[in-house]
């Protein structure tokens, strides 16, 4: 018997249910629900869209669970929709998910990204030249952060500790929220300009300011200075190939004092590079957006660490959904 073809039409598809959200979220169709029940047409009044294909969409969110239509023929919220898609919501993910918006006209090149290896679009888009795009990336960091970085910060414990470098800290997400846990500590952000224009707005929102400064750096061409007790690169490593993380490790070690404790938290891969498959769904959409992204196991990584003077002493590996892994090393005397 030929196997059933389903799974294949469901792969094929599954970009309808995301498509749909993302458009619900650039139109701020929860945002006008959350106002209140109300027919496709009083929708399409509030949002300003045309109402039969207000309805259809409606429809769609609907069934993908984020909205419930009444017997009177009203929309209104699900639970989970009121909670993560309603502007003003301190659980508000607008943000995250218009960045993935933003990335997904480049999963549709995949194929020449990888007949070619090179990405279609180049990172300073996001990075700095497309302020948009680079808010949306940035501010998405921030509240995909706020979910991340709360399971990982319980897995560091800097205690005692006084001095931390946050490289390629993005919205200072983590910065803020381990100077928080931590008494004593000061830390430093360190990314693009641009990312840490972005990032003094959201450390000072989390009332971190005084604890947390924001450092214009290119770890391609800056060099740190000074000397830090601890360091933490986080959602960085994965965009670069081996060499490229080897350069960033040493320039860390190179500003890391003995008995400095050095945290990697990322998606990482199962040491055979096969698995899981968060982590190669997620290794291909690095591929897409950078030229060098890559995603590495943790045998690989504290091989470089040991290069470079580091001991790994612990391995922490985070369930779903946060997908992430978290290696604790100390520098060598």
């Amino acid at each position: 018997m030929a196997p059933d073809p389903s799974p294949l039409i469901q792969l094929a598809t599954a970009y309808w249910g995301s498509a749909t959200l993302i458009a619900a979220v650039r139109l701020r169709m929860p945002t006008h629900l959350s106002q209140g029940a109300a027919t496709s047409e009083e929708v399409a009044a509030r949002a300003g869209t045309e109402a039969v294909a207000t309805d259809a969409l409606l429809a769609g969110l609907v069934s993908l669970g984020l909205a419930e239509k009444t017997p009177a023929g009203q929309f209104r919220n699900t639970a989970l929709a009121d909670t993560f898609l309603v502007e003003g919501r301190p659980g508000f993910l607008g943000p995250a998910l218009l960045y993935n918006g933003d990335v997904y006209p480049l999963w549709s090149r995949l194929d020449a990204v990888v007949r070619t290896g090179h990405v279609t679009q180049t990172p300073d888009q996001y990075l700095g030249d497309d302020a948009e795009r680079t808010r949306n990336f940035v501010y998405g960091m921030h509240h995909r952060a706020l979910g991340v970085g709360r399971a990982v910060a319980a897995v560091i414990d800097l205690t005692g500790r006084r001095r931390l470098a946050d490289i390629g800290g993005g919205p200072g997400t983590y910065s803020a929220l381990l100077t928080q846990k931590t008494p004593g500590l000061t830390a430093e952000v360190l990314d693009l300009p641009a990312v840490a224009d972005i990032a003094r707005e959201i450390v000072a929102g989390m009332g971190a300011g005084d604890r947390v400064t924001c450092t214009p750096f290119d770890y391609y061409k800056d060099t740190l200075t000074g000397t830090y007790d601890a360091v933490l690169i986080s959602g960085v490593l994965h965009r670069e190939q081996p060499d490229g993380v080897r350069s960033i490790l040493a320039k860390a070690s190179a500003a890391s004092a003995p008995g400095a404790v050095i945290h990697l938290s990322d998606v990482m891969l199962d040491d055979d590079r096969a698995g899981p498959l968060f982590g190669t769904m997620f290794a291909l959409n690095m591929r897409v957006l950078a030229h060098d992204g890559r995603c590495h196991s943790v045998a690989e990584q504290t091989s470089w660490l040991d290069e470079v003077g580091y001991t790994v002493t612990a391995v922490h590996r985070l369930p779903a959904p946060i997908h992430y892994t978290v290696i604790r090393a100390e520098k060598r005397a």
